[in-house]
């Protein structure tokens, strides 16, 4: 049976979104039904009744747009922090999936909207051996503080695991989304997602991509780039860069930059 642990915090939709949506609905119906109640009581006698009653259908017209457009934007999924892990539950059939954080196998941060800071305010996650991508967007409540604990946990559970399947003479196996600006924008079908992506493996002496780039590790004396820049970029002793990677592009992209940093302070001795 899985230890789920204690529940710390639900993320469903996000009330500001929600709220300000009926608001606006209710505004538009109840104004659209008053003008009609007026030409009904004084359409004889009023001037314009065209432009009344325009008015009227459009603002309930507009009313009705934004229910419907308030249960379009619902996500599909909301949110359980627990201690060891995410609860997953599905607003379509109400089926629940826990997904301990040690499972969390895959992860792209990204961006949607228009957000002048570049901020990565959306994540997709899956667990290990599925093919089912989760979804983390803006319009669930406190999505940034849920995105920033999937990220920490995945590297304080995985980065060890890989520290030691590094040291095995294993290789660690990352993803490279292909074309990650427009695809994950629209969040792609996850079978689309698969056929855009390409592989890039990282042994402790070695790191290989599906194109037939090779980078010994022992050349790589700095890193750069991360969450807040739109290339890594991996470095020799020269500064001339021997392999970059759009940061929205990789998949678990913070802990392919922590494998790096660790193994450029600290070469990991291979054991046969």
């Amino acid at each position: 049976m899985i230890n789920e642990g204690r529940l710390l915090s639900q993320h469903g939709f996000a009330k500001a979104n929600s709220w300000i949506t009926l608001v606006l609905s209710v505004l538009l119906l109840i104004g659209g039904a008053v003008q009609i109640a007026f030409l009904l009581a004084f359409g004889h006698t009023t001037a314009g009744l065209h432009s009344v009653v325009l008015s009227a259908l459009l603002s309930i017209a507009l009313g009705i747009v934004l229910i419907m457009l308030r249960r379009f934007i619902r996500p599909l999924q909301i949110y359980q922090l627990h201690e060891n892990g995410i609860l997953v539950i599905s607003q379509t059939d109400k089926k629940n999936r826990f997904i301990p954080f040690e499972r969390i196998m895959d992860i792209y941060r990204f961006r949607t909207g228009k957000y002048t800071r570049r901020i990565l305010n959306t994540m997709i996650f899956r667990e290990e051996n599925s093919k089912t991508w989760h979804r983390i967007t803006p319009n669930i409540a406190n999505s940034e503080r849920l995105i920033e604990v999937i990220k920490n946990e995945q590297l304080m559970f995985r980065g060890p695991w890989a520290l030691n399947t590094l040291a095995q003479g294993g290789d660690i196996l990352f993803t490279r989304l292909l074309n990650a600006r427009c695809g994950l924008k629209r969040f792609i079908s996850s079978n689309l997602l698969a056929t855009h992506e390409k592989r890039i493996r990282l042994s402790a002496l070695m790191l290989t991509t599906d194109e037939g780039k090779t980078v010994p590790v022992e050349d790589i004396q700095f890193i750069s780039g991360g969450s807040n820049s739109p290339l890594i970029r991996l470095l020799d002793k020269h500064g001339r860069i021997l392999f970059s990677v759009p940061y929205t592009s990789l998949s678990s992209a913070d802990l392919f930059i922590a494998l790096i940093e660790h193994m450029i302070q600290n070469r990991i001795p291979v054991r046969n």
